[in-house]
């Protein structure tokens, strides 16, 4: 049972509570506020009760006595209402039974829907290899790196790739912490308009993740499923702005030397050791 699923259906538990205890506020209860007794509004109740009153004021009264005073209007209004019995009571349980059908009617559906969601996820899970190509298709252009000012992550993969299926969840939640501020591009190995790519990063084995800096430099290259706090330390170190300095000392550095960010704290394979003037990538539009 995976999240997504759990929290809807703790939602329609929510819904179903809460649908029945407001038709359960609107039961009709004997002796409540809505209704007496003698099936009277509280209104009529009430006026029945000042008519009482004023009727025993007047009975009871002597001379000398006070007697409690009863405006003119609502002598008349008193004399003036004809109450048909039974009528508001019929009209008004008649709404409080639509009422109550109808919440649980909607707590009803709500729940069935939920299920239904629910049955239609488990039968209908989202794999790692669809994740990895809605990855590659929102991926940013190649002409993006070392042109835009922003450090770039390469995932080289393929759809029988077990360790790229592992580590798709964890590159994916990485994507959605840094996708305003780094590059993510994915490239499928099986795709044989991708094999100039794989060749020019040296990609031997998969999943390869080439990460490079703002000015399109590759500066290591991760082998295997990488844990989230292995990804999020060295971009965070790509992230980092610092004063430029020279990453090797010769006797006339080169532009590709220069390291403008922090020190990578996890490095593994250098596929340009050997050619170090290939290691600065830049694809010029055409």
């Amino acid at each position: 049972m995976n999240t997504a699923a759990f929290i809807w259906l703790l939602f329609a538990i929510a819904d179903i509570s809460a649908a029945l205890q407001h038709s359960c506020n609107h039961l009709i209860r004997p002796g409540s506020a809505i209704f007496s007794g003698d099936n009277q509004s509280p209104f009529f109740a009430d006026v029945s009760d000042k008519s009482k009153q004023s009727t025993s004021a007047e009975d009871t009264s002597e001379f000398g006595q006070s007697v409690p005073y009863i405006p003119l209007s609502q002598r008349q209004s008193t004399s003036s209402i004809s109450i048909t019995p039974g009528t508001n009571s019929l009209d008004e349980t008649e709404m409080l039974r639509k009422n109550r059908t109808r919440n649980i009617i909607v707590a009803i559906t709500s729940f069935a829907v939920s299920i239904l969601h629910y049955i239609w996820q488990l039968a209908h899970p989202v794999t790692a290899v669809e994740i990895l190509a809605t990855m590659q298709s929102q991926s940013a252009p190649l002409t993006s790196i070392g042109n835009n000012g922003k450090p770039t992550v390469i995932d080289f993969w393929a759809p029988w790739c077990e360790n790229c299926k592992v580590a798709a969840p964890t590159l994916k939640s990485i994507e959605e912490e840094y996708g305003n501020s780094v590059n993510f591009i994915m490239v499928n190995g099986d795709d044989g308009r991708n094999w100039p790519l794989i060749q020019l990063f040296g990609v031997d084995a998969i999943p390869h993740l080439a990460l490079l800096s703002d000015r399109g430099d590759v500066e290591t290259a991760l082998i295997g499923p990488m844990s989230r706090n292995v990804l999020r330390a060295d971009i965070d170190a790509l992230l980092a702005e610092k004063d430029c300095r020279v990453a090797v000392q010769e006797v006339a550095p080169k532009p590709e030397d220069e390291v403008c960010h922090d020190e990578l704290p996890y490095v593994m394979y250098d596929a340009f050791g050997n050619r170090p003037e290939s290691r600065r990538i830049n694809f010029a539009e055409k």
